[in-house]
């Protein structure tokens, strides 16, 4: 069986780029890579993919470079139609006309629910999504509730879908060396874009630096692509600019640190298909305070504290909670391990191949 996949997500050069559905696509790629020994895969992208990246996918992946001007409506149907494949795997969200079997993959429809925090993109991520729908004979997608937003949305049957939980990387352990920090410090990860509600948190932190006995920083990591102009403007409002430092985008074994030093991760999302980061975080033995926003609550289940998105009072009472017992902490922690070990990459490619087989 030939097996076509969208892989134009690692087409991309920015590091602040190469987030969640790059992350995504990298590491099913490298599962099936191991698992699959049967069928070839091509690999299309508008750019040479990274021959480092090409080589741990294994010889059964060849990359296909077709012109980025035009790349998804023009050369790659173009090629589909010269050069058919069995299935088609719609990595980034999106389907392009004349796959002959195409399994969609949907990571989340935020920008439905908050199109506020889509400047610039609600439209086309709109109307890509849509497409990917109408054009799917089957989709997977990441969490419940981003199945039931493609019921509720989109009039999906659910004989229709497939969830598939992504994995945690083998960098994230709660082994290793931890992050040496002057004071200690919570955590956000994740781009620094509006949809994450960093100024929520950060108002939240202000509020708990003023009632905490002991100094704290927060460290934002992630990358300013698409940067939230209010973070600045909150930081600045609220003279926080000795407590928060933003660190950019890390490694994985920096971010493994920064995971095993923190006092807690806090990811006030205003939603969430999945989120990486939480997982990493519980497998770092990191305990993690979260908004009850999309999957939030289905990820982590009872190894965290949940809080309303906008609730201020709520995340800085969830800070201080974590910092005033010690036995909440270590409780956290114990839990978020082994809620861990639910998700692995393995599983995810276990399941999608399993799918394709069948077809």
């Amino acid at each position: 069986m030939i097996i076509g996949v969208d892989a134009g997500a690692l087409s991309i050069t920015d590091d602040r780029l190469k987030v969640g559905v790059y992350r995504v696509v990298v590491n099913l790629l490298i599962e099936l890579g191991k698992q699959d020994k049967k069928n070839t895969y091509r690999l299309y992208s508008f750019r040479p993919l990274e021959r480092g990246i090409l080589q741990l996918f294994g010889s059964g992946m060849t990359n296909v470079v077709l012109p980025q001007i035009g790349w998804f409506r023009l050369w790659l149907p173009l090629e589909l139609r010269r050069n058919p494949v069995d299935v088609f795997l719609g990595l980034s969200q999106s389907l392009p006309s004349f796959a002959k079997y195409s399994i969609g993959f949907v990571y989340d429809v935020g920008f439905l629910h908050f199109p506020q925090a889509y400047p610039g993109s609600y439209d086309s991520l709109k109307k890509q999504t849509a497409a990917l729908v109408k054009r799917s004979d089957h989709i997977m997608t990441i969490s419940h509730a981003t199945a039931q937003d493609l019921v509720e949305f989109y009039g999906v049957g659910k004989n229709k879908l497939t969830i598939c939980y992504p994995g945690v990387s083998k960098q994230f352990t709660a082994f290793g060396n931890k992050y040496k920090s002057p004071r200690p410090y919570f955590l956000f990860v994740g781009a620094l874009k509006r949809g994450k509600n960093i100024p929520t948190l950060l108002e939240a932190f202000a509020k708990f630096v003023s009632t905490s006995k002991h100094p704290y920083d927060l460290y934002l990591v992630g990358g300013n692509y698409w940067l939230d102009p209010a973070i600045n403007e909150v930081i600045c409002r609220l003279s926080l600019q000795s407590r928060v430092q933003l660190l950019g985008v890390v490694s994985d074994e920096q971010l493994a640190s920064l995971y095993r030093g923190a006092t807690a991760l806090v990811m006030p999302s205003l939603w969430e298909g999945f989120c990486l980061p939480v997982v990493e975080a519980m497998a770092s033995g990191c305990p993690v305070i979260v908004s009850v926003a999309g999957a939030l609550p289905e990820i982590i289940g009872d190894a965290g504290i949940i809080v309303e998105p906008k609730n201020i009072n709520g995340f800085a009472n969830a800070m201080k909670m974590i910092t005033t017992y010690t036995s909440v902490r270590k409780t956290l922690v114990h839990k978020g391990k082994k809620r861990a070990r639910m998700f692995s990459w393995a599983q995810m490619a276990k399941k999608a191949l399993e799918f394709m087989n069948d077809v």
